[in-house]
């Protein structure tokens, strides 16, 4: 289940079977090939979710050839798929897929069961925006390098220098928004930072990250996997980290059997994707993050 929100990032809300891999290629790739109303588009005369075995043998032949299919579901062993679009009234929330390794699984009878079932569906995936859309944003006012004092207690992060240094490099930046992780407090909480004018104002929105959003990565290993988002060597994040090669090689196999990956490259562009990766001169540097992103203003 995929929550995709009209703006801000999608998101898996819960999955049963898919591998990592194939759950990020489903957030991140179907919507490359099938916009928003491709249920009716495909099925105009049910309006029932289409399916791999039952939407035509061109759209099929399609499908079948596309990354999400040929990289991840066929690999998996999976033959089948049905995807359903969710909406409350007329506003769009997300998607379910289904996936099965026998052809044929999802038949009209399966296929009208899930569309009875959408606005129960529906619902689960409105709490879940309900619960994102309580991260607390906070409002600060910036000068001369540092956050005003009558502001600085609203943000428990800034008690921390490094968060503060990241802060203030990100203003000195051409970014715009710059989303990533943090570890205060014995937690992990995913940031935003996001500027409102001209004069220094920035939004700051903190939400706590569980390690299962995380690919169950450990401290190290994210930092490790932040070098590897911003295109750094092995070499060069075991100089950065001040750790050997050995111990490199060993975090990146942990990291890319975690993450259900097969390439580094890989690794990298769905933790860029996710916005996974710790800011910092050690780990990335916040001028390398505006090269990788480059949203400029």
């Amino acid at each position: 289940m995929i929550h995709q929100p009209g703006s801000g990032d999608s998101r898996v809300v819960t999955r049963l079977g898919y591998s990592n891999g194939t759950a990020w290629a489903l957030q991140n790739l179907f919507p490359l090939n099938y916009e928003i109303g491709f249920t009716d588009r495909l099925d105009p005369v049910d309006h029932l979710p289409p399916s791999i075995s039952d939407i035509g043998a061109d759209l099929r032949e399609q499908f079948v050839r596309t990354p999400l299919f040929r990289r991840y579901l066929s690999t998996e062993g999976y033959r089948d798929g049905m995807s359903l679009e969710l909406f409350d009234e007329s506003e769009y929330l997300g998607l379910v897929h289904f996936s099965a390794r026998q052809s044929g699984t999802f038949q009209p009878a399966q296929r009208a069961l899930a569309q009875s079932l959408s606005g129960l569906l529906a619902l689960g995936l409105r709490s879940h925006a309900a619960r994102q859309s309580t991260a607390e944003t906070v409002h600060l006012r910036w000068t001369a390098g540092t956050p005003c004092p009558s502001t600085q207690e609203s943000v428990p992060l800034l008690k921390d220098p490094n968060f503060i240094m990241v802060v203030a490099e990100f203003l000195e930046s051409p970014l715009d928004t710059l989303r990533y992780i943090w570890h205060f407090d014995g937690s992990w909480v995913r940031v935003t930072l996001s500027r409102r004018s001209e004069n220094d104002d920035l939004a700051v929105t903190a939400q706590k990250v569980t390690r299962e959003d995380l690919w169950q990565l450990r401290l190290q290993e994210l930092r490790v996997l932040s070098g590897l988002v911003i295109g750094r060597t092995d070499t060069e994040i075991a100089t950065a980290l001040t750790l050997s090669k050995r111990t490199i090689n060993t975090h990146m196999a942990n990291i890319r059997r975690k993450m259900g990956v097969g390439r580094r490259a890989e690794a990298a562009a769905r933790a860029a994707t996710a916005s996974i990766f710790i800011p910092g001169a050690s780990t990335a540097p916040i001028r390398d993050l505006a090269r990788v992103f480059n949203r400029v203003r």
